[in-house]
């Protein structure tokens, strides 16, 4: 069963003068295995509904079910793997051991069950096991970053929910994390990303939702995307539309450098042929 959110609304200072809607009439289904980004620009309500998946927070109006459990159940939220922004911030433990181990033991697993399950995490996150008896917050704040994810993974999550997963990490790590990422999915587990970095993530997503002001003003497939008004895109895919809008018939739903190449290189030899016609 999936995560579905039925006319799912928020608002921060309820009933005060200070009251501002975060999402409004909110419907959305996701399943296991799927790859999600969700976009839109600050304050349109993405952060916010993330932390409706596990009971972080609850819906003013609306129900929110995880596989049909209600998201503040252990049940779902042993289900729901979450990394913030901040890496900091959900790191707490002397250890970078202690701090993997902690929700496999809070949930109930054995001694043996947990360490396995801390070595498969740190692993998937090209951590060396020498790092686990270290300080997380000795570490630099890419490696906190995948301290982080290992800490979800450790739970072998049905869902895996990332707030800016790979900003502000080097090259190099961003790489490994989407390969992560992308194990993970193919593994089964649903991937949910909150994201403003579409270079590395971008051809990862098989469904985007588009918040704005607080509310899905989008929901489809990443071809679907391309080919709608909405922004952010990927570099390529802006230079693609700026083409299109300026009266070049270019194909505006494509986002590597090679198809754009080869688009614009068809496109070239149309109006060439046009002109040795006339």
């Amino acid at each position: 069963m999936p995560i579905i959110l039925e006319n799912v609304s928020f608002f921060y200072s309820k009933n005060t003068p200070l009251e501002i809607t975060a999402l409004k009439d909110v419907n959305l289904r996701i399943e296991k295995g799927e790859f999600v980004g969700i976009l839109g620009e600050n304050g349109a309500g993405k952060s916010t509904l993330i932390k409706l998946f596990n009971g972080i927070l609850r819906p003013d109006s609306g129900k929110v079910t995880i596989d049909g459990l209600s998201p503040s159940s252990k049940k779902a939220k042993s289900m729901i793997g979450m990394v913030f922004q901040q890496a900091a911030d959900q790191l707490f433990c002397r250890t970078i051991y202690d701090e993997i181990a902690f929700g496999p033991l809070n949930f109930g697993y054995s001694r043996k069950e947990t360490e396995e399950r801390v070595l498969e995490a740190l692993e998937a996150v090209y951590l060396d096991r020498t790092m686990l008896s270290r300080n997380p917050f000795s570490l630099s704040g890419g490696e906190m970053q995948r301290v982080a994810l290992a800490c979800a993974l450790a739970l072998r999550p049905d869902y895996l929910v990332l707030d800016e997963p790979i900003t502000g990490i080097d090259p190099s790590g961003k790489k490994e994390i989407l390969e992560t990422l992308k194990k993970v999915k193919d593994q089964g587990t649903a991937v949910i990303t909150v994201t403003h970095n579409l270079n590395g993530l971008f051809p990862l997503l098989e469904k985007i939702i588009h918040l704005q002001e607080g509310r899905i003003s989008f929901q489809g497939s990443r071809k679907e995307y391309l080919e709608s008004e909405n922004v952010p895109l990927p570099p390529i895919a802006a230079m693609m539309r700026e083409l299109k809008s300026s009266g070049i018939q270019v194909n505006p739903a494509l986002f590597t450098v090679e198809e754009a190449l080869e688009e614009i290189l068809r496109v070239k030899s149309i109006i060439e042929k046009k002109k040795t016609e006339k």
